[in-house]
């Protein structure tokens, strides 16, 4: 059993709970702060560890002599809502995040600890505080590395009833555990093989719990974005229908008008028929790529780029996407197109306004490339984030990539000195 200076045992609730906020901070990355979130958390971790060392000072907690877990949980939880803007749900979720967090990196230290060579080192020693800083920084980084990507941003729409049922399971392993120490066997009179067994499965549960917990917030955030994407492919499908139907009545009426005019030819004077053909020819501004999905949203494209003082230029072979469906050719290059455009208008006077595309086959392989000025671009795991529709943030560039990726291909965006460039690959069978 290892020693600890006096001293230390009477602060051990407030380390713990400084140790939990600081296990707090790996979580709530994402999260929006609240109005002096600096000085709101340093007040919290002085005030929330005057109060917690007076409450043990004077006695006033449930376990008289072990760390009471249940008051630093509910701490981190409190620490949450105070510094963020965020729903008690996400605030238990964060919060219990922390306090496992502690709970992982303290059993461990704990474990080391129990070993007679190590923990002579430490007994009766103040360089614990040194231990606990090392220990604690090296585990909080390895954790921050594991889940740092899975970060509540407190916007996602996920179960309450998930997110309450883990924060309490994380409150009723920890607290047993404490409990069941503390008045079945007692700390004092375990023995270092029991200490090192019994820190081993604190951390080893406070794991899987931490796991289990992001596995299935990661699994309904997967739900919830194959439904988003089912959504926007039941819009695609109608824009598409739309668009096509409206092409061929454009098409239809300039053939119309144009039969018209010939009827006319011995009523009218030389300059009033050239004046109407002009007039018409301004509908006949049809891209003929060889390939009927291509030209709905390319000419779409040259008529809104045209309206918007855009140089609109393209070259695509129809023929080379066949091998894609109707739908697939429209959302990927409706998407590359709008998102161009998107990043176009938002340019200042004065700025180069363009957008280039191009696909082309080079041995089997179909290649697409698109380029345009653009302002500061916001990457997110290789992709730009777009503030299109808050809806469905990120979604258009998603589709495309699963497009890509179902014909054996792969998408890539970058942006250097102002012009951003989208590249795609294809691999027909």
């Amino acid at each position: 059993m290892y020693n600890t200076p006096e001293w230390y045992s009477s602060l051990r609730d407030v380390g713990m709970l400084w140790q939990a906020l600081g296990g707090v901070t790996i979580f709530w990355t994402s999260l929006p702060k609240r109005d002096h979130s600096r000085l709101r958390s340093a007040l919290f971790w002085i005030l929330g560890g005057g109060l917690l060392w007076v409450s043990r000072r004077f006695g006033w907690l449930f376990l008289e002599s072990g760390t009471n877990v249940y008051l630093v949980y509910f701490f981190s939880v409190i620490y949450v809502v105070v510094c963020c803007k965020s729903s008690v749900w996400v605030a238990l979720t964060v919060g219990s995040s922390g306090f496992l967090a502690q709970q992982i990196c303290g059993s461990l230290e704990l474990a080391l600890r129990s070993i007679p060579a190590i923990g002579a080192a430490f007994d009766y020693s103040s360089a614990i505080v040194v231990l606990d800083i090392v220990f604690f920084s090296a585990g909080y980084y390895l954790i921050w590395r594991v889940f740092h990507g899975r970060s509540l941003s407190g916007n996602e729409n996920i179960s309450a009833l998930q997110m309450g049922s883990f924060s309490t399971l994380a409150l009723i392993f920890s607290l047993g555990f404490y409990t069941l120490n503390q008045y079945v066997r007692g700390w004092a009179s375990l023995t270092t093989i029991e200490l090192t067994v019994n820190s081993f499965y604190n951390a080893i549960g406070s794991v899987l719990l931490l796991v289990m917990q992001y596995e299935l917030i990661r699994q309904q955030r997967l739900n919830i974005e194959l439904q988003a994407m089912r959504a926007i492919l039941r819009t695609q499908e109608d824009q598409w229908r739309q668009s096509k139907e409206r092409t061929e009545l454009v098409n239809e009426k300039y053939h119309d008008l144009k039969k018209i005019v010939n009827s006319f030819r011995s009523d009218l004077d030389a300059g009033m028929i050239q004046k109407l053909n002009e007039a018409i020819e301004a509908y006949d501004d049809k891209v003929d790529t060889g390939n009927s999905a291509a030209d709905v949203v390319l000419t779409e494209a040259r008529e809104l780029c045209r309206g918007q003082g855009i140089q609109f230029t393209c070259y695509v072979n129809g023929p080379d996407l066949d091998f894609m469906e109707d739908l697939e050719i429209y959302t990927f290059l409706k998407n590359a197109v709008d998102n161009a455009v998107e990043a176009v208008e938002k340019l200042p006077e004065g700025k180069e306004r363009f957008i280039s595309l191009t696909a082309r086959s080079e041995d089997g392989i179909i290649i697409l490339h698109e380029e345009n000025p653009c302002g500061d671009v916001i990457f997110e795991n290789g992709l730009p984030k777009t503030q299109q529709d808050s809806d469905y943030h990120g979604f258009g560039m998603k589709s495309m990539m699963r497009i890509a990726n179902k014909y054996g291909g792969a998408l890539t965006a970058s942006a250097r000195n102002g012009i951003f460039y989208l590249d795609a690959i294809f691999m027909p069978e």
